[in-house]
């Protein structure tokens, strides 16, 4: 592996935890949409969309189709959905801010359908009828807050299947777990499951890289209401 793959793999990753803003996602993706798979997910050892979709398969049914992929970057979770649903029994859509990624997407000819949306803003250009919602790397600083997580409930319907990734720490400092409780109390979802693992597949010392080798993130599993 080369200097050069190495410093953009560190910028990759430093730039995403720099994100603050709507704005900050574009101009970030923009920039590095051609790298991305190959200088960040594959140099950084970025099994996240991988550990997702094993969880995934855990609790889903032939029911819990179509799925939205919130946050959809190139189409790392939806290649990895493939990879677990050998009989073919899940339509994906692809939702990012990022028409850069998402056009890296479409020329993995993963997706039923892509949309450019800021779900921070709107979720009104979206399908409404999803029997599953996923999510990997986007519940994280500077990207999506606990706040959209009743939002979101309006892509889905009735029993639907929320499999939805949030950074271990984002989790705890942002109060992921209360806007979670309100919701039951609410009766909008039934009590979540949580699953935690790691991120990146690499060593948690000072032989790797990447000074987030130990982060780990919180994978909120719960049913619609």
């Amino acid at each position: 592996m080369t200097n050069n793959s190495t410093d953009n793999a560190t910028r990759l990753l430093e730039g995403a935890y720099a994100i603050r803003t709507s704005d900050d996602s574009i101009d970030y993706y923009r920039e590095f949409a051609d790298q991305y798979d190959r200088d960040y997910a594959d140099r950084m050892g970025y099994v996240y969309p991988a550990m997702l979709a094993a969880i995934f398969k855990q609790y889903a049914g032939r029911k819990d189709s179509p799925i939205a992929d919130i946050g959809c970057g190139t189409g790392l979770v939806a290649d990895a959905l493939q990879s677990v649903d050998q009989a073919g029994n899940f339509e994906i859509d692809g939702i990012d801010i990022s028409p850069e990624m998402l056009d890296k997407a479409k020329s993995k000819n993963l997706y039923r359908n892509l949309y450019q949306a800021d779900l921070t803003q709107t979720l009104d250009s979206l399908p409404m009828t999803y029997g599953s919602v996923v999510s990997a790397g986007t519940f994280t600083f500077g990207h999506l807050g606990p706040q959209l997580l009743p939002e979101i409930l309006r892509l889905g319907r009735s029993d639907t299947l929320y499999c939805i990734g949030v950074n271990s720490m984002y989790y705890r400092e942002q109060g992921f777990s209360k806007v979670l409780s309100s919701m039951v109390a609410n009766g909008q979802i039934k009590p979540p499951a949580t699953e935690v693992r790691k991120i990146y597949d690499l060593p948690n010392d000072n032989s790797s890289d990447n000074s987030h080798a130990a982060d780990t993130a919180t994978v909120l599993v719960y049913r619609q209401i």
